[in-house]
């Protein structure tokens, strides 16, 4: 069923290989699985995550666990590959839909349930878990009532100012430039007390941002960041402090610059396994620092290292490596937050997975924010944050990616 709506959708915006046939459904039961990465890095990266958020969700909502449910979306992406488009079925595109289904599927299912037991109006649960949703309205169930569980939540508006440059080293060549003014909307969700968690049950912790800004035609910067427990303990809880650690897995993804449909100028996106700290220590009872970080391995990567108008532009790099993720804040009085995010990403291409795939690409990502609250739900703060992307490929030249922005937000906060 899912997969006959994301054909329609396919069909209804005319999609060529939206048309799958007798010959196209023999030659994925009967020839070699291809890596085809010819797709824009939006459809990839973030299009097939999404979509096999759909599948993971099926299984949760009829009963299955977590990992039980891994099996739906291994079903879902192979019928989809084989019986869904005109294309050559593809191995890379499986991987990604597998991989990044576990993250957004298991998120949006407990903020579904979330959003049911605290009595959100129905068409915006429904934009939070359409399977979900659409599963309560055919069959009346009610998904199960595990509580109030945000420990944090935000929705904010802002607008900005942003700088961004890329251009080809050797040649000292400019690909693209801009600076502007840009709106931006976004939201963040803590689910458990980040702090607390002594538990084998995956995802009864994460954390999840989203942004999105936007000046059109000209600039895009589209973020999701996520982390979520699959087990952890807490070995250290007192009246002043307290610190959870385990094992974390993440999604995290990156579409910024150049506002093109399918590839912007920094493109990054992450699958990865990590190891989780999380400490807070309170000075007073109005005083709080907490501190939240992630190292580990990054198990399915990709970039577009030479996007736009550049060399072998259509091809995405995939690859593995390593990240580290660090957030500190700083709280005074309940009123006034200063909050300081450092990310790093290092990755090396699969071999022979393109033409040029020999390579290596970093990216490091810094946004400092300030924030003070005006009243218990609403607060203005200013953030300003620098993105930046470089590497080298064997026999190619290297590129210079950078973003730097400052941006005005005004925030309600739960």
């Amino acid at each position: 069923m899912i997969n006959g709506f994301v054909m329609l959708a396919n069909k209804i915006n005319g999609s060529p290989w939206a048309f799958p046939t007798a010959e196209s459904v023999r030659e994925s039961f009967c020839l070699a699985w291809q890596w085809e990465d010819t797709d824009g890095f939006l459809v990839n990266h973030f299009g097939h995550p999404y979509q096999g958020s759909f599948y993971l969700s099926a299984g949760r909502v009829n009963g299955f666990g977590f990992y039980e449910s891994l099996f739906f979306s291994a079903l879902g992406s192979f019928t989809w590959e084989v019986f869904g488009e005109s294309n050559r079925s593809s191995i890379n595109d499986a991987i990604t839909t597998i991989a990044g289904s576990l993250s957004l599927g298991e998120i949006s299912y407990r903020l579904f349930m979330e959003a049911f037991a605290t009595g959100v109006p129905l068409p915006l649960a429904l934009l939070i878990n359409p399977i979900a949703g659409f599963h309560y309205l055919v069959t009346g169930w009610k998904p199960p009532n595990t509580g109030k569980n945000l420990y944090e939540f935000q929705v904010y508006l802002g607008t900005g100012y942003a700088q961004t440059n890329y251009s080809v080293s050797s040649e000292q060549q400019e690909i693209f430039s801009f600076k502007g003014p840009f709106a931006d909307i976004g939201f963040k969700a803590v689910y458990g007390n980040p702090f607390d968690q002594d538990t084998w049950i995956p995802f009864r912790h994460f954390e999840l941002s989203f942004a999105f800004g936007l000046n059109p035609g000209n600039y895009q910067d589209f973020r999701i960041s996520s982390d979520g427990y699959l087990f952890s303990f807490s070995p250290i809880y007192t009246n002043k402090t307290s610190m959870s650690t385990g094992l974390s897995l993440h999604l995290d993804f990156v579409f910024l610059g150049k506002a093109e449909i399918y590839d912007s100028t920094i493109n990054n996106y992450s699958n990865a396994l990590n190891w989780t700290i999380k400490y807070e220590y309170l000075y007073s009872q109005y005083t709080a620092l907490q501190i939240k970080s992630h190292s580990g391995l990054t198990f399915w990567g990709s970039s577009k290292y030479y996007s736009l108008d550049t060399y072998e532009k259509e091809f995405n790099n995939y690859g593995f490596g390593f990240n580290t993720k660090n957030f500190i804040s700083l709280e005074k009085n309940k009123k006034d937050r200063l909050e300081l995010g450092i990310l790093f990403y290092a990755l090396w291409t699969y071999p022979e997975t393109v033409v040029f795939s020999r390579g290596t690409v970093f990216w490091v990502f810094t946004e400092l924010t300030y924030i003070h609250f005006i009243t218990d739900h609403i607060s203005l703060g200013i953030t300003g944050s620098y993105a930046g992307e470089w590497g080298a490929f064997n026999g190619f030249p290297d590129t210079r990616k950078q973003n730097k922005a400052v941006k005005l937000l005004v925030a309600w906060n739960l």
